[in-house]
């Protein structure tokens, strides 16, 4: 294994060249436990997740599990599908106690930085900007905009 620090045009004519190799019609037989399965999808939405893993291999891969999927029934199969759908996600984000003096206005800044990250995802998933992106774009972020100006007009006592 190399060094990536040194991945240059040789190394990636290297990989180039390695994926010519593999096939697209040719299967492998995989032996794995029900539990291994469930946890190898799990692993996999993780990186579905990540806001620059948009390429074409992601969906490759997304068609590529279904089958494993399909093969679970019942709650498993239904707790695998939820790991798809952003509205399942738990935010695991530390939630300040209610007694703290800025707890109202970490409450308001969490909403808002969900706002911007709402928007960070419209931007990574299109190529372009367009009329309609920039619409969206406005249409999400000019209410986080007055959010913002009331938490600093109305929560911060300067």
């Amino acid at each position: 294994m190399t060094d990536n620090s040194s991945f240059n045009q040789e190394e990636s004519d290297k990989y180039k060249a390695a994926f010519k190799q593999l096939s697209n019609t040719n299967t492998i037989p995989l032996l794995i436990s029900e539990l291994a399965a469930f946890m190898l999808i799990a692993q996999l939405q993780l990186a579905f997740r990540h806001p620059n893993n948009i390429g074409g291999s992601r969906d490759v891969v997304r068609e590529s599990i279904q089958p494993i999927v399909d093969y679970f029934t019942g709650d498993a199969r239904e707790i695998l599908e939820r790991g798809f759908h952003s509205e399942f996600d738990i935010d695991t984000t530390p939630q300040p106690d209610p007694a703290w003096d800025y707890y109202e206005t970490w409450q308001l800044l969490h909403t808002i930085k969900n706002k911007i990250d709402a928007a960070l995802k419209v931007i990574s998933s299109e190529e372009r900007a367009s009329y309609a992106s920039d619409e969206k774009l406005k249409n999400i972020l000019e209410p986080a905009l007055d959010r913002l100006e009331n938490v600093i007009d109305n929560h911060l006592n300067i």
